[in-house]
């Protein structure tokens, strides 16, 4: 496992959050747990850098036999009619999307760390596909307001 995701999961508390469920639901089976955030979107979307992720939720996504539960979200797999797992690289390291499109056309996206066990379980039918995280206007105005600042530190 990465550095980074069991630094993300340990300030998370993703493994003290899974033992809570677990002993709160002994008859669901968790598969995966990770730290990620998520936000809700307008339809099938690209995955872009952008202001909904700023003030997306930060929780432990958790998927498991019956239910996908990210914080007060819970989206029941018999709910999920497409699910779409993008994995990118980035500077800071590998990372996957969690794309969710319900029945009823609410459209989700977890951004999380790598973790091969969302390959391995078998009850979400997931596609899965290489991608890159695009950048967004409010994305690039930001950065480049970061640069221009910290060069303005800099030779000042």
């Amino acid at each position: 496992m990465q550095l980074q995701k069991q630094i993300t999961d340990f300030i998370y508390g993703t493994n003290r959050v899974r033992r809570k469920y677990e002993a709160k639901y002994p008859g669901e089976t968790v598969l995966a747990a990770d730290a990620c955030k998520g936000t809700r979107v307008k339809g099938d979307g690209e995955i872009k850098r952008g202001a909904n992720w700023v003030v997306s939720k930060r929780a432990v996504l958790i998927l498991t036999n019956k239910n996908i539960v990210c914080g007060d979200w819970l989206i029941k797999l018999d709910d999920i009619e497409k699910a779409t797992l993008v994995l990118f690289d980035s500077f800071w390291g590998a990372g996957q999307v969690l794309q969710i499109k319900t029945k009823e056309q609410l459209h989700f996206q977890f951004g999380m760390q790598r973790n091969l066990a969302w390959d391995s379980q078998n009850v979400l039918p997931l596609t899965v596909e290489k991608g890159k995280l695009k950048y967004s206007w409010f994305s690039i105005i930001v950065r480049v307001l970061a640069i221009a600042y910290l060069l303005y530190l800099f030779f000042r």
